[in-house]
């Protein structure tokens, strides 16, 4: 008798594992209840990204000039800005690190009119392909050692944009030396 209730019940324990495993294999579990059809649900969603990522170049050498016909007296090479991101972004300078103690008696100006004494440098957007600015107009200028929130470029998902060193000095400074400027730029999600 009690082999027969043991084969009984080792019948029915396997045919409920069977069932069980059945189940389970279909992909439902206990509290599941199909919705529509197919029982399928779209699910959308938005990744945004936690990396941006900006090309441009480390070095921009320029010249300055009072020779220089217009009222930019700067010549500086086309500076391309191109945004690897998936999101539109802004380029800003939030310091900028100024040396002009190789141009006696030279001081910053935050332009475009300048004293006989002050030299002002800035950033202007492209507006004429290949083009150099010879007018000051839509000039970011830079605030020589002092933190700064300066926007200069907004750049599209995936987009580039080109701009140019522009500048303008008096008649008082030196035209002999050489000066540095060293904007911290930073990009920022637009």
């Amino acid at each position: 008798m009690k082999r027969k209730l043991s084969a009984l019940l080792a019948a029915v324990l396997a045919a409920g594992l069977f069932v069980s495993a059945a189940y389970a294999s279909s992909g439902y579990q206990s509290g599941d209840v199909p919705i529509g059809s197919s029982n399928e649900v779209l699910m959308v969603g938005t990744v945004v990204p936690s990396v941006m990522s900006v090309t441009m170049p480390t070095y921009v050498p320029f010249h300055v000039s009072r020779t220089i016909e217009g009222d930019n007296k700067v010549i500086s090479p086309r500076i391309t800005v191109t945004n690897n991101s998936s999101v539109p972004v802004s380029l800003d300078v939030v310091y900028t690190s100024v040396d002009l103690s190789k141009l006696q008696g030279a001081v910053w100006g935050t332009g475009p009119n300048v004293a006989p004494n002050e030299i002002a440098i800035g950033f202007q957007p492209e507006t004429l392909a290949n083009q150099m600015p010879t007018t000051l107009g839509r000039t970011t200028w830079l605030q020589a050692n002092i933190q700064d929130n300066l926007s200069v470029l907004s750049l599209n998902a995936y987009g580039s944009s080109s701009m140019y060193v522009v500048g303008t000095l008096g008649d008082d400074v030196p035209e002999n030396n050489s000066f540095s400027v060293i904007p911290t730029f930073v990009v920022r999600q637009a």
